[in-house]
């Protein structure tokens, strides 16, 4: 009789732990849990999940900072056609994108196109810009 009610126990608690450790995995790998994310509180234009950081853009310039070694092969707005682009950078740098009217007006929405030079994957990053 004794043996019957601690495997019960057992039994029990044990399908409550593996839930509550499933329920932990699954939060951990939706970032929940992670000390390094959470709300993002920035204004207009951030670079979220990318190697860019934001420093400053007018109408025909946007500047940024880049965490990786990149080749920015593209760069497209709502106020522009697609660019095609060549531009290196070294990661921890500052990049300067050259083109003409594209960067200007408000809620200004702009695809940068590169290549991450240390994996050679192709990514897009897709920001708005506002007030130049």
């Amino acid at each position: 009789m004794k043996g019957q009610a601690a495997l019960e126990f057992l039994m029990t608690y044990g399908w409550a732990i593996l839930i509550v450790i499933a329920v932990a995995i699954a939060l951990w790998r939706m970032g929940v849990l992670s000390p390094s994310t959470g709300v993002v509180k920035c204004s207009p234009p951030c670079f979220t999940g990318t190697p860019f950081s934001y420093v400053d853009h007018n109408a025909d310039d946007l500047v940024i900072n880049t965490g990786l070694r990149v080749n920015i092969t593209q760069v497209s707005s709502s106020t522009c056609d697609p660019i095609e682009m060549g531009i290196v950078g070294e990661a921890n740098t500052q990049l300067k994108i050259n083109a003409t009217g594209c960067f200007g007006g408000n809620n200004n929405k702009v695809t940068i196109k590169y290549v991450n030079l240390e994996s050679g994957l192709e990514h897009t990053v897709n920001v708005t810009l506002s007030g130049a």
